[in-house]
């Protein structure tokens, strides 16, 4: 199967987002295994949007949580595989979000899962864990910090 896979390859990634959704590549790309790609242009392409998602991917794996934009511009898909189907992740050893609701049919959440946030919540069961879709209203600071928390305990 060769599917879109972006950032750090799935045996290198610290963490892994598994997404429901592929962002448009630029026009002169023709490979499909992006894994140099950097997130600036990626934004230029997509706008706003997926500037949006790697903020939330950097708010949440930055190893210096006050320093995520800089995490994010420079070194974000040096640490972070991006991954658009269920079959990319049967191999990975680190920690996969699985983004939205999408792939839970396919990926269901365990009974023992852990319940984590307030109003807005995602479900952890290393080394998986479900969360909302990579948007603010859905995502906000409040369930990044939570999950944070989370990951550095683990």
């Amino acid at each position: 199967m060769n599917e879109l896979w972006l950032g750090s390859t799935a045996e290198s990634a610290d963490y892994v987002f598994l997404l429901p959704n592929k962002p448009e590549l630029p026009p002169n790309v023709l490979t499909k295994d992006l894994t140099n790609t950097d997130v600036s242009t990626l934004i230029e392409v997509n706008g706003n949007h997926w500037r949006k998602i790697f903020t939330i991917m950097a708010k949440l794996v930055a190893p210096d949580g006050s320093a995520w934009q800089e995490f994010r511009d420079n070194d974000l898909l040096k640490a972070v595989g991006l991954a658009f189907s269920v079959d990319q992740i049967q191999h990975v050893k680190s920690i996969v979000f699985i983004v939205g609701k999408t792939f839970e049919s396919v990926y269901p959440v365990p009974d023992h899962a852990e319940l984590i946030g307030d109003k807005h919540q995602a479900k952890i069961s290393l080394p998986y864990i479900w969360c909302p879709y990579l948007d603010y209203r859905q995502f906000p600071n409040s369930l990044i910090e939570a999950l944070r928390e989370c990951i550095l305990e683990k």
